[in-house]
């Protein structure tokens, strides 16, 4: 996973925001929950517009913001990361209401492919403490999701290996025992490592990557000249598979810091 830019000084086209305020009052204005719905329903075509879908496509290059996969097969879904019909728990028990004010708020949203929005539904769940309500705004940075959230530093807290089954989502080296315990909700909650197809093309990505760098160390046997060429050669590459507009770039920077050298690493990163 690889946080998220959005810009500070970058909205959604104007149009679709005044329609989306319009509807954020409107259901600001609903005496009941069935209004509320009504609402919700009536006007679910917001976030299905193709002006917040490209727009928020273009913040990450056409990946989605959860597997940095460029979908090729399935849909994209503009997900609501914290759900607005209702919440449930990792067990898909006890449900909750859910952040029907965030409905038509576009910080809200995170473009995702359709199996992982499919497999996400509408379970959230908490580390602890209580859930946001809409007549205290502090609640929603008080509160604590388990949830990793890609625009956020939440991304650094998963990283990548290589095993039988391909490259799979593992927690980061150094995350203590409850991001630990956030990464692997996650990656339970959204499937991160329950689709083959994502599987194997990460290993793609790293297995490309590990033998660039097995080049990079055999290149000590040319000559200087052509030592130095190879390997500035392979270095550009490298910053590219790491680029943020680069699919899976994660997964890259996960195969190059584990198998690298402190030397390639500092090419690389420095």
């Amino acid at each position: 996973m690889r946080k998220v830019r959005v810009p500070n000084d970058q909205m959604p086209p104007d149009d679709w925001l005044a329609e989306a305020e319009a509807a954020c009052a409107e259901l600001a204005g609903a005496k009941t929950e069935a209004e509320r719905d009504a609402i919700i329903e009536a006007k679910q075509k917001l976030w299905r517009d193709d002006r917040i879908r490209n727009w928020l496509l273009s913040l990450f290059h056409n990946k989605c913001w959860y597997s940095e996969a460029q979908e090729a097969v399935s849909a994209y879904h503009v997900d609501h990361y914290r759900p607005k019909g209702r919440v449930t728990d990792v067990g898909r028990v006890h449900p909750e209401p859910g952040y029907w004010w965030l409905a038509f708020r576009w910080q809200n949203y995170r473009i995702c492919g359709q199996l992982i929005n499919v497999k996400k539904n509408d379970v959230f769940p908490l580390v602890n403490g209580h859930r946001a309500t809409p007549d205290v705004a502090v609640s929603l940075r008080l509160e604590a999701p388990a949830l990793l959230d890609p625009t956020t530093d939440d991304a650094r807290l998963i990283s990548f290996e290589m095993d039988e089954d391909g490259c799979r989502a593992v927690p980061s080296g150094g995350a203590d025992e409850e991001d630990r315990g956030r990464v692997v909700t996650t990656i339970e909650v959204i499937g991160l490592n329950r689709l083959d197809r994502l599987n194997s093309k990460r290993a793609d990505v790293w297995e490309d990557c590990r033998e660039k760098l097995a080049s990079y160390e055999a290149a000590s046997g040319e000559p200087p000249a052509m030592k130095l060429l190879q390997r500035a050669s392979i270095v550009v590459d490298l910053k590219k598979r790491v680029a943020y507009e680069s699919e899976l770039s994660s997964v890259a920077e996960a195969c190059i810091r584990k198998v690298g050298s402190e030397l390639v690493c500092a090419q690389v990163f420095g």
